[in-house]
């Protein structure tokens, strides 16, 4: 791993290290779970105003491509048309969270005033956001790596601690979370960050890691290294699953066909010693949305050619 590399692992793993859970996977791998969430507030027809946002959970794009949504400590937000808002939606702290075509799988915990369990287990949505089912670990347990594909039903966890189903290790559904096989994970020798599922191969799936960026084609009983042994902070299948996104503080772009990987014509602009730690490709469009450890969220509308921020800091833009 290089200096650059090992500097910015112990930045993000020092910025995140209360949020991490240790997880067994196999003989003995251990995961850190890096959380992050964002929240943007703004009043619809007021005049701008900068709101301050602590962390940021997931982002994804809606399945018509016309918005983007971001999973936050308070819920979901909403950007659209160049304009952050806040929508109508039930409010939890959304963990885990895993955009689909209608909605999203996620965990986490309730809001004060919530009637449901904390932690809330596994939930999903297939509106959006507007209704929140309860799938299965009601009060049992709070997902911090999971993914799920953007099309059907197909959603993968790494479980740190026994519940009444699951012990440790790696696991997945075909059924939207009710029943569950678990995975071998052979080869995958470094901590898992992130879970990135093919959208529509439900026995591909990809893991983020503190030593590359793994990839298993059959049910994540065996995985296989794309790539060197540096940081990997964030992978993401596009909607039709030929390409995968991934990387630290530059998006790389492997295509599953050739096997190559190539960068992005431009990186996206991510301050020293920072990295990028969600992303998400719009299903109709060239947009790619990124968001970074230092509160930085990004959006490009041309594949990756030019990046706009749309948040800094922590602050609005």
């Amino acid at each position: 791993m290089s200096d650059t590399a090992r500097t910015k692992q112990r930045a993000v793993q020092k910025k995140d290290a209360a949020d991490r859970r240790t997880l067994l996977i196999g003989i003995a791998v251990f995961a850190a779970a890096i959380v992050t969430a964002v929240v943007f507030l703004s009043s619809g027809g007021a005049p701008r105003e900068t709101v301050e946002f602590p962390d940021i959970h997931g982002i994804s794009f809606t399945g018509d491509g016309t918005q983007i949504r971001v999973a936050t400590h308070y819920g979901l937000v909403a950007y659209a048309d160049g304009r952050w808002s806040k929508p109508d939606l039930p409010v939890n702290d959304y963990m885990g969270y895993s955009g689909t075509q209608d909605g999203f799988f996620t965990s986490g915990h309730p809001s004060p005033g919530s009637n449901l369990p904390n932690p809330v287990g596994l939930l999903r949505s297939d509106d959006h956001g507007a209704t929140i089912q309860t799938v299965a670990f009601s009060g049992e347990t709070d997902f911090h790596v999971m993914g799920a594909a953007y099309y059907g039903e197909t959603v993968y966890v790494l479980n740190a601690t026994p519940n009444s189903t699951l012990s440790t290790g790696l696991y997945y559904s075909l059924d939207g979370g009710t029943s569950w096989e678990q995975s071998a994970a052979r080869g995958l020798t470094a901590a898992p960050l992130q879970l990135a599922v093919h959208p529509r191969e439900p026995g591909i799936v990809a893991a983020a890691t503190l030593g590359g960026l793994y990839l298993s084609d059959d049910f994540g009983q065996s995985f296989t290294r794309i790539g060197g042994e540096d940081l990997v902070t964030f992978a993401v299948f596009d909607p039709d699953g030929e390409r995968m996104l991934f990387g630290l503080d530059s998006v790389f772009v492997f295509t599953r066909t050739s096997g190559e990987v190539a960068p992005l014509p431009t990186a996206p602009a991510v301050d020293a010693e920072q990295a990028i730690l969600f992303a998400a490709v719009s299903p109709t469009a060239a947009e790619i949305a990124v968001t970074t450890s230092d509160l930085d969220v990004l959006l490009s509308r041309d594949g990756g050619r030019s990046w706009r921020k749309i948040g800094q800091d922590g602050k609005s833009l």
